[in-house]
């Protein structure tokens, strides 16, 4: 039952990605006034160099892009679920001979235990299975390597949080619900109740072996950056 779900979600996430690339670059950063680049450029300079990168959910891999500027000589693998996106990736980034892409899922990462030097999340970890995801992460990463998270947030204060669901579920639904499938949209309320407060994603990941060494929180928390080595 587990499989199948995990595989309906992916069908769904590839399907609404998809539909998005030509406008997604240009509606991450028009609804950020352009900070998405900053807090990636942030995430990134918190982790140190690396062999190998893997950036999951690598979208149209901007992220990719940005990890190559900083370390030209690491190696970097992005991996999404969306076909659509991953095109976009290649041709972002057809002038880096170390950047390599791939259709597969972050709870099962086509690399070998332990050969990884650095894992990076842009706007995806709240879309996994969190237990599956931090197992996986963990598998691949080698000891001492790091993880980088820059995603949506719970606030500190509740209070914000209930507004967003609020202006989410009650106030943008009939909107996204003529853009995208009642079953997509919500694919994304569900991603903003599955989001953590830092301090949440922080004990949660101590599980899994993880020591956090950085976080910053942007846009009244609702934005975190985390990152964690692996003990």
């Amino acid at each position: 039952m587990e499989e199948k779900m995990k595989g309906k979600n992916e069908k769904i996430a590839a399907k609404i990605f998809d539909s998005v690339v030509k406008t997604y670059d240009t509606f991450l950063n028009s609804t950020t006034f352009g900070a998405i680049n900053r807090w990636q450029r942030e995430m990134i300079n918190n982790i140190p160099s690396a062999d190998l990168f893997i950036d999951i959910g690598t979208g149209t891999g901007e992220v990719v892009k940005k990890i190559s500027e900083t370390y030209p000589e690491s190696k970097i693998i992005g991996i999404d679920v969306s076909e659509g996106m991953l095109k976009k990736a290649v041709e972002k980034n057809k002038n880096n001979k170390n950047s390599f892409f791939i259709k597969a899922s972050a709870l099962e990462m086509p690399v070998k235990t332990g050969s990884v030097g650095a894992v990076v999340s842009s706007l995806t970890f709240r879309h996994l299975d969190p237990e599956k995801a931090a197992e996986e992460i963990n598998r691949v990463l080698k000891k001492g390597g790091y993880l980088g998270i820059l995603d949506i947030a719970k606030p500190k204060y509740d209070f914000i949080y209930r507004l967003v669901l609020f202006f989410a579920d009650k106030l943008f639904r009939p909107i996204g619900t003529k853009i995208f499938s009642k079953e997509e949209y919500d694919y994304f309320m569900e991603s903003i109740q599955n989001s953590k407060k830092p301090s949440q994603l922080k004990e949660f990941l101590k599980k899994y072996s993880f020591e956090e060494v950085y976080q910053s929180s942007k846009v009244l928390g609702m934005i975190t950056i985390s990152i964690f080595r692996k003990k």
